[in-house]
């Protein structure tokens, strides 16, 4: 059985845990465990992404605190204030906006109201906040200090692997030979939007200074190609090659197949498409030379 390898993710979450639990026996924190929980779920694929997490969670312990401490100080554990008390919660999320801070703010309420027993509410609400924070902190630290990703060499490879795929893709329709199925070179288009978005977040915490604008021409190309590949799978007559396309053709392929029928003006449509798919080709092969420039000076 064929056992993957963690990723850095993975290994990074059991990082910060470690952390939560180090500063936990400094006694820094009241609780670990609140800690260590907003770390694991700050640790996001990219340092923005953890920012937003952690901010969110940050805002929603706050509330949550703040709600759940003026309804404890009435009476703890009461079910009617537990109800009005999530209502309330959740009422102002919606009134500030922060939507996606509602299930922490709930939770930190609940925690107070029902959780609280002889403890003072005060002591009890102010170090809910405390922890949480510091898990937040050292969860995002983890993440930016700790092997960041090298997201413009990941493109760069995917770059390759689609241009490889399309090549492959255009000699068996060149061929006339068994159709592969063009969805696979849809997930790496979708692959390398991903990569280029996370790209994109990360590059707003770096001092690099990237001209992507190639990398996203490029991005545009891998589609087109893909568009028209779409377009060739459909057409159902039988078509012919002309010589201009098998000349640039040959120079992507060491051989074709002998059987190529090459006719000029039979068909135009196809031609089209067939010239559009070498052009961009052609052109992604330039733009690869590009980015791995951009990749030496990053």
């Amino acid at each position: 059985m064929y056992l993957q390898k963690p990723g850095m993710r993975n290994i990074k979450t059991g990082i910060g845990v470690m952390l939560c639990a180090l500063v936990g026996y400094l006694n820094i924190l009241d609780k670990t465990l609140f800690a260590a929980i907003a770390c694991i779920v700050c640790m996001q694929t990219t340092v923005k992404g953890s920012l937003i997490v952690g901010i969110n969670r940050l805002k929603g312990t706050f509330i949550g605190g703040v709600i759940g401490f003026l309804f404890v100080l009435i009476r703890p554990g009461d079910p009617i204030l537990s109800c009005l008390a999530v209502i309330t919660t959740i009422y102002v999320c919606n009134i500030l906006k922060i939507n996606k801070s509602i299930t922490i703010a709930c939770v930190v309420c609940c925690s107070i109201l029902l959780g609280v027993d002889s403890t003072n509410p005060v002591y009890y609400s102010i170090h809910r906040i405390v922890d949480t924070s510091i898990g937040v902190i050292i969860g995002v630290g983890v993440n930016y200090f700790i092997y960041r990703p090298n997201y413009l060499e990941s493109i760069y490879n995917e770059i390759k692997v689609i241009e490889n795929t399309s090549i492959k893709l255009l000699k068996r329709e060149i061929e006339k030979g068994n159709n592969v199925d063009i969805s696979l070179l849809k997930d790496e288009i979708t692959k390398l939007e991903e990569l280029y978005k996370n790209f994109l977040d990360e590059l707003e915490y770096s001092n690099d200074e990237i001209d992507n604008e190639s990398i996203n021409k490029t991005i545009a190309k891998c589609k087109q190609i893909y568009l028209h590949l779409q377009v060739l799978e459909h057409m159902k007559d039988k078509c012919y090659l002309n010589k201009e396309n098998y000349i640039k053709s040959k120079d992507l392929y060491d051989e074709l197949d002998e059987k190529v029928e090459i006719k000029d003006n039979i068909s135009p449509v196809y031609n089209y498409h067939i010239r559009m798919i070498i052009e961009s080709i052609n052109e992604i092969q330039d733009a690869y030379s590009g980015i791995e420039n951009i990749e030496a000076r990053a």
